[in-house]
């Protein structure tokens, strides 16, 4: 897993080691840094540079070219700069490329960005602005330094910024890297480290290495790999393919067993489209879900994890008589999405009391479970959450261009997520792989992380053939027998 921390945790942790180093020294690793990842040092470099200490690293970096007898060309954009980085410009002050920024025709090989660094926020200045846009527009390759300028380092939210080839994060991964339009700009992101403790608990960016099914033992049958069950379904959002899917994901990664409860009226539509999962039909009400009490323990009974909400219809006050007897009489996980995560509209923190669930809300699901704008919700994901995320039970993944999934304890962020996921059926084929993993016993946090990010492999496997645009949930769904392998 990779480290990715909030701005103001790398402000405390760069203080930190300021402490013990000083300044001058951490800002001279981090160029050395950014120094060993320009593999064609030889070819025409320009550095431009701003103000602060991200403009700092780009002088600091411009001596680590000359005193390797290189040389860049070094672009100031003011005459106004930090006193870190005046001390690397006094070192350098012989050198005969220095020039301001009005003297640059961006017609360099390479161009490597150090004008704002992470904690930039807003909106960019017209000067800045102006440069950003000709860097762009340049035939050079693009390197940041750290987080391409215009870039928020806390959101990833952006409005001009620079659109990097790579970025060479220092230390840690930062949530703008991958959060939000974060994955628009930075390109290849490399992570250097150059000495920086963190002091705190992070999130952290789920790889690979991470995403491991045990190996079976020849000595085991279905009922060794768990029972996953589905509730769902309603008479107008029939959907028989999505809840097929369902329970094809949640097999396809090692459920041993997959049934589908639906309502009585719509069991003729369903029934021709399931081969492997069996179905159990439940009492209704005009096509809805009703609550009755035998029919969930005897669900609750023989099963070891349960979906339940997808397409369940605007029955609310039915659906929330169904999940909160479930929450309140099932020991084994229970993941809401959807029609279920509606019943619950402004009782976010309710839901989350729930002692073995995960919630699968989307940024507008979030926002009506936690009664806050839509716009809040999206100008900062991860404070968002932090704020409601304190001495809860449950397990949220909240969908996005990155995924995050968190608990009272731990943030995890997916980014392996691709455009072809933005595609309906997807949410459901996310929870039947989450689904199929709890079933076998693996950890509510880690099933969320490790679903998620097994459908985004499938779903990058698919565009090879489909496209980003053509992509569907079942496509995501077939591909995962290859992406399991």
């Amino acid at each position: 897993m990779i480290r990715c921390v909030s701005v103001d945790q790398m402000k405390r942790f760069d203080a930190k080691t300021i402490e013990e180093v000083g300044s001058t020294t951490l800002m001279e690793r981090a160029a050395k840094a950014i120094y060993e990842e320009i593999e064609e040092k030889s070819k025409r470099i320009y550095i431009i540079s701003g103000s602060g200490n991200n403009g700092g690293d780009g002088i600091a970096l411009a001596e680590q070219f000359i005193l390797n007898g290189y040389k860049p060309y070094l672009y100031l954009i003011s005459n106004k700069i930090s006193k870190d980085a005046q001390c690397f410009l006094d070192r350098i002050s012989k050198y005969e490329h220095i020039y301001s920024i009005d003297k640059c025709d961006y017609r360099a090989d390479i161009i490597i960005d150090c004008i704002l660094g992470t904690g930039f926020e807003g909106e960019v200045r017209d000067n800045i602005k102006d440069v950003i846009l000709k860097i762009n527009a340049s035939d050079a390759q693009i390197i940041a330094a750290d987080i391409p300028s215009g870039l928020s380092g806390q959101s990833g939210r952006a409005s001009i910024a620079i659109k990097a080839n790579k970025t060479i994060a220092i230390q840690f991964a930062k949530y703008g890297h991958v959060l939000m339009d974060g994955k628009n700009y930075v390109g290849e992101l490399i992570v250097k480290e150059i000495g920086i403790k963190a002091y705190e608990d992070s999130a952290y960016i789920v790889e690979d290495n991470d995403v491991t099914l045990k190996k079976r033992n020849n000595n085991t049958n279905k009922g060794s790999y768990g029972k996953a069950t589905i509730i769902g379904g309603y008479k107008n959002y029939v959907g028989a393919i999505k809840i097929t899917n369902m329970g094809i994901s949640a097999l396809r990664v090692g459920a041993g067993l997959n049934e589908l409860a639906i309502p009585a009226s719509i069991y003729d539509a369903i029934a021709p489209h399931v081969v492997e999962s069996t179905i159990k039909v439940l009492s209704d009400k005009d096509g809805a879900l009703i609550f009755n009490k035998n029919e969930l323990d005897d669900i609750i009974a023989h099963t070891q994890a349960i979906a339940v909400g997808m397409g369940m219809g605007p029955n609310k006050d039915e659906n929330r008589k169904i999940i909160t007897y479930i929450s309140e009489n099932f020991s084994g996980p229970i993941l809401i999405d959807a029609d279920g995560l509606n019943a619950f509209e402004g009782e976010l923190k309710y839901l989350l009391s729930f002692k073995n669930v995960i919630i699968t809300p989307h940024p507008k699901e979030f926002s009506r479970l936690a009664n806050i704008d839509i716009k809040d919700v999206l100008k900062d994901e991860m404070k968002c959450l932090d704020a409601h995320l304190k001495d809860i039970k449950g397990t949220i993944l909240l969908k996005g261009t990155s995924t995050i999934v968190a608990n009272s304890s731990s943030r995890f962020i997916v980014s392996n997520g691709t455009p072809a996921l933005a595609k309906g059926g997807s949410g459901d084929t996310l929870s039947g792989v989450i689904l199929g993993l709890l079933s076998q016993g693996i950890e509510n946090i880690q099933a969320a992380y490790m679903g998620a990010y097994l459908c985004a492999k499938a779903a990058l496997k698919a565009e090879e053939d489909f496209s980003q645009y053509g992509v569907l949930a079942s496509d995501v769904a077939r591909e995962l027998k290859n992406i399991i392998k």
